[in-house]
């Protein structure tokens, strides 16, 4: 015979015989079948096709493989790494349109995030067949694992996460409030799960299951299915009690008006200081234009995006001290024009005139002198024109690799300058502001909401402070991705913020896509990408809580070490019984 089988005598992952000889290439052929279609179901379900039931498919697709007796091959293993590996350039794709050395982040990142598919389904096998833990909880487990492991390993990558394909339903979102976008994942595997079972009861081997566990089956599906409906409901009414009660008080007062401006402001790769001038000018443009459109109300805040105020000249800080020239290697001359041009901008933005003029969040490069060395931030200055004093700026605390820091290559500044990067350095505190409405602000910069535990983490310090937020902005440069779905992705991650946190969340990007997102993860009102325009804002508070910003990701932690002790434990057993243990 030519070619392998798996004979009568072959054991599953739980021990129990296999009597039907499968070839071993059907084997294959099956599970990269099954592994291709949900990813590329996965695909679907994510921006940019948006179909929110295909998370629920593709979930179904691994199921089945989860739920095979037969324990797969090193070969199964590998192409469900290739599977992973397709999806994952898929959609990500976009990161490679920055600049060039980003075709390499783009690909090493893709083959990086392929290696969880195989282990979500090695884990999820071996707490289905080793543990018994039924089908549905096993693969839910095992996948929020991963996605908790991935958004901490190797700095850190959340983006695209099951709970994101659920975005365009809003009321899938509520129980992030309690669980992270962990919780959402878990339900919606959880479901695709428990539809596998369903499918594979109503056609599959109808004889086996009618002469042998078919009732105490459908028993135990049906309370699967009933206990994920119950959720699914709770999540409905609860946003549909809150959106009664908003509706049953008096008008609530918004927590301030906030112009959101988007305009084109060139990345660093595609012109030169005159053309990031040019861009400079358009804002500042568009600002006037925004806030002349509004004069009818009292805008408490202006939003630039992220890097979009510097046009090239970095914002200073250094109260004169003479060492500055010496640490940038400029003489006192550049140093007092590169002070006036500063002042020259801060003054254009605003009519000094004005009785009231409103503040500012301005996204921009920030030099800073500490101990004789000049350091360079990616940061948010917060811009009073009444108190000038009260000038501060965040500093982004989550660099993005290969994008503002390749790993070991920062020590050589030479070779960063070959490519085009600077060294840039990472903040060590969040920051809070108050607009003269009297609500408290927090910013993220760019992709630091892809890590939602970072945001939690923030906001929880804040809070410490005595400073809690009211609601959170985020700005970002998106335009190094060429209106690609990569814009998508980020902004699901925002609007999953927001409920997480039941604070409404603020989006101001470099050429799309600028938001203004409530507490319940509904986009109120957006810009196209790659459009110039504004929002005018008027967020509304929200007093709701849940676990997530008391606690974070402690219990979803909790639910990962259980899981991948079982799984380890369950792999040692495996190794010992197959040296040891005759066969």
């Amino acid at each position: 015979m030519s070619k392998k089988t798996c004979s009568s005598d072959t054991k599953s992952v739980s021990g129990k015989p296999i009597h039907s000889p499968i070839l071993w290439s059907e084997r294959i052929s099956q599970t990269w079948f099954l592994a291709l279609l949900g990813t590329i179901l996965y695909w679907f379900s994510l921006p940019p096709m948006k179909f929110p039931w295909a998370g629920f498919l593709a979930s179904a697709c691994w199921a089945s493989v989860i739920a095979k007796e037969y324990s797969p091959t090193r070969r199964e293993y590998w192409s469900l790494w290739l599977a992973g590996a397709v999806m994952w350039l898929a959609l990500l794709q976009g990161i490679r349109l920055a600049y060039w050395p980003l075709h390499f982040g783009w690909i090493a990142l893709s083959l990086y995030l392929a290696v969880y598919l195989p282990i979500f389904v090695a884990m999820a096998r071996s707490l289905h067949h080793s543990w018994y833990i039924p089908l549905p909880f096993a693969a839910g487990m095992a996948w929020v694992a991963c996605e908790l492991i991935r958004a901490y390993f190797v700095t850190g990558f959340a983006a695209c996460m099951l709970a994101h394909s659920q975005t365009p339903w809003p009321w899938m979102l509520p129980i992030s409030s309690y669980f992270g976008g962990y919780g959402v994942s878990f339900l919606v595997m959880f479901l695709g799960a428990v539809l596998y079972q369903w499918l594979n009861w109503a056609f599959g081997n109808r004889t086996v299951w009618l002469a042998a566990k078919s009732r105490r089956f459908v028993l135990e599906v049906t309370a699967y299915t009933i206990l994920a409906f119950a959720v699914v409901l709770c999540s409905i009414g609860s946003m549909r009690s809150h959106d009664q009660w908003l509706a049953s008080q008096e008008p609530i007062k918004p927590l301030g008006a906030v112009l959101l401006i988007q305009e084109n402001m060139p990345t660093q790769f595609d012109g030169n200081f005159d053309d990031m001038m040019l861009g400079w000018q358009r804002y500042a443009q568009q600002t006037a234009k925004a806030a002349q459109a509004s004069t009818s109300q009292e805008v408490n805040l202006i939003v630039w995006p992220e890097s979009t105020f510097s046009g090239g000249v970095p914002w200073l800080d250094s109260d004169n001290d003479p060492a500055l020239a010496e640490a940038l290697k400029l003489s006192e001359e550049d140093i007092a024009s590169w002070r006036e041009q500063i002042e020259i901008k801060l003054k254009s933005i605003y009519s000094p005139t004005h009785s009231n003029p409103p503040k500012f969040l301005l996204g921009t490069d920030c030099v800073r002198l500490y101990s004789g060395k000049a350091n360079r931030y990616n940061a948010a200055l917060w811009f009073d024109p009444q108190n000038r004093d009260a000038c501060k700026y965040y500093s982004k605390q989550h660099l993005v690799m290969f994008g503002e820091y390749i790993p070991f290559a920062s020590s050589f500044p030479s070779l960063l300058r070959m490519i085009g990067l600077g060294t840039i350095e990472a903040g060590d505190r969040p920051m809070a502001w108050q607009m003269s409405s009297g609500a408290t602000i927090s910013t993220s910069i760019c992709f630091e909401d892809v890590l939602p535990h970072l945001i939690q983490s923030d906001i929880s310090r804040l809070t410490a402070l005595g400073k809690s937020p009211d609601m959170l902005v985020n700005i970002t440069n998106d335009g190094w991705f060429r209106g690609s779905s990569i814009l998508d992705h980020h902004l699901n991650n925002a609007i999953l913020a927001a409920v997480e946190n039941r604070r409404p969340m603020l989006v101001a990007a470099n050429l799309g896509i600028s938001a203004w997102i409530d507490g319940d993860g509904r986009v109120v009102r957006s810009l196209p990408r790659m459009e110039p325009g504004w929002i005018l804002a008027e967020p509304i508070p929200d007093g709701r809580s849940g676990w997530w910003q008391s606690v974070g990701d402690l219990p979803v932690r909790f639910l990962t070490i259980i899981s991948c002790l079982l799984y380890l434990i369950g792999l040692a057993k495996g190794i010992f019984a197959k040296r040891y243990l005759p066969h």
